[in-house]
This record gives C-alpha cells, sequence and structure tokens, in this order.
C-alpha cells in the first residue's frame, strides 16, 4: 500500500502528463510484490525490519526493469509486461535517486501528515513542530483516535445504507432487472446489505401478494431473492391467497 501511495503521488501511474504513453499501474507493482514474496528469504522482510529500505530496495528492482524495458508477468511464462510505449527514461532516473531518508521523509510529510490533518486539532497541530513531540507520540494519537472513531463511524455507514436500501426495495422490486442490479452492486460494498435489501424487498412483494395475488413480475422477482425455494413459496401464497379470496 505504502508503495503504490508513493508512486501514484509522486505520478508515476495514471498518466500523468497526458502525454499517451505508456505509465506504470497498479498491476506493476503488484506484480513486483509477488515477485519480492518468490525471491526474498524470510529474513529479507523480518530482519532489521525497516519500511523505508524495503521500499527503497523494490523501487531500485522497478528501476532495473524500466531500464531494461522487462516486467516479467508473474502468472504467464514469457510475457514481458512492459513494452516501448512506456516512457521508462524519467521514471527509471528518479527511482534510482531515491534512498532511505529522502523516502522516510517523504512518508512522514506526504503519508502521515495527510492522516494527521483528518485527525482533531489537538493532534494535527502536533505535526506542524517535529522538535517538540516525537513521531512516535504523533503516530499513538493518530491510531488511538483513528480505533475510539472506527466503531461510530460504521454505525453511521450501517445507520444512512439501512435507510436507503428501505427506500430502495420498493423501487428495484418493480424489475427483475433492477433488482438484480442492486444486489450485485450492494454485495460488492458487504454481503450483509444484500441480505438486508432481500428482506426489504420481500416484505414489499408479500403486500403486493395479499392484495393482488402472484403474477409473473412477482415470481421473476421471488425467483431471484430465494432461488430454490420458489416453488414451494408459491404454492403457499397461492393457496393462502385463494383462501382468502373465498372467505371474502
Amino acid at each position: 500500500m505504502s508503495l503504490r501511495y508513493f508512486i501514484k503521488t509522486e505520478q508515476l501511474t495514471d498518466c500523468a502528463d497526458n502525454s499517451g504513453a505508456g505509465t506504470l499501474s497498479n498491476y506493476h507493482i503488484k506484480t513486483l510484490m509477488l515477485w519480492a514474496c518468490e525471491l526474498k528469504p524470510r529474513s529479507w522482510w523480518i530482519e532489521d525490519l525497516n519500511l523505508a529500505r524495503i521500499c527503497v530496495e523494490l523501487l531500485q528492482t522497478l528501476s532495473v526493469w524500466l531500464t531494461d524495458t522487462c516486467c516479467p508477468h508473474y502468472f504467464i511464462s514469457n510475457c514481458n509486461l512492459l513494452d516501448n510505449s512506456f516512457n521508462v527514461i524519467s521514471a527509471a532516473s528518479k527511482l534510482l535517486l531515491i534512498d532511505e531518508e529522502y523516502l522516510s521523509t517523504w512518508f512522514i510529510n506526504n503519508y502521515i501528515g495527510q492522516c494527521a490533518q483528518l485527525c482533531p486539532v489537538y493532534i494535527s497541530q502536533l505535526f506542524n513542530d517535529l522538535s517538540t513531540a516525537k513521531l512516535e507520540n504523533i503516530l499513538s494519537k493518530i491510531i488511538g483516535w483513528r480505533l475510539s472513531t472506527s466503531l461510530d463511524d460504521k454505525w453511521k455507514i450501517n445507520s444512512f445504507a439501512e435507510y436507503h436500501i428501505a427506500q430502495l426495495g420498493p423501487r428495484s422490486s418493480r424489475t427483475v432487472r433492477s433488482c438484480v442490479c442492486c444486489m450485485n452492486e450492494l454485495a460488492k460494498i458487504d454481503q450483509r446489505f444484500c441480505i438486508y435489501f432481500s428482506a426489504v424487498v420481500l416484505l414489499h412483494v408479500a403486500r403486493k401478494i395479499s392484495t393482488n395475488g402472484f403474477n409473473n413480475d412477482m415470481l421473476d422477482i421471488l425467483a431471484i431473492i430465494l432461488g430454490s425455494n420458489i416453488n414451494q413459496c408459491c404454492m403457499y401464497f397461492n393457496a393462502q391467497y385463494v383462501k382468502r379470496r373465498g372467505s371474502a
């Protein structure tokens, strides 16, 4: 994450100059990490643990790949993820100049500093003068504040989602396509939102069935929500609907 953040912030990815030349992507960074995990011994990662050192060495490897225009695909043999369309000269030379001191200072100013700005004033102000506050103390306060607010953030997100799903459910149950679309998108966020959405749609469908009985649209919606149990549910609701109409 730190390495990807650095490369993206330094505009080594995403065609920052809009020149049309190929640029590094997140997949190049993932490939770099996969090869490092396979080729580097366990001691390289854990002995004398230093994030800046690890990142610098990985960046130097990346610089060699750029210079040689060769980024070997991790899963596909004889597949090169770099070609002549990549503008590698400036990126490779820039990576070679990075050392531990530079990268450590960069992380403090651009990463930790950004995190501090999200905190309350009494924490963010500590970052304005590192001479009077140790960096470890600032990090400790940032982490402590984040841990203390994480549950509150989750509660707000869940409350927001529940409210909008309750509003969205009846509208989405009008067509199978809208229902499937909502379920797929919610599942990407959290599977529990998808389950809650299904419950809201079922309640809405049940209300419509109790008034108007079954129709093909309702059957299709129930098939999406209930799957293999649809036949048993249809038989039950049909029987209840006929019984209710007969006693009326």
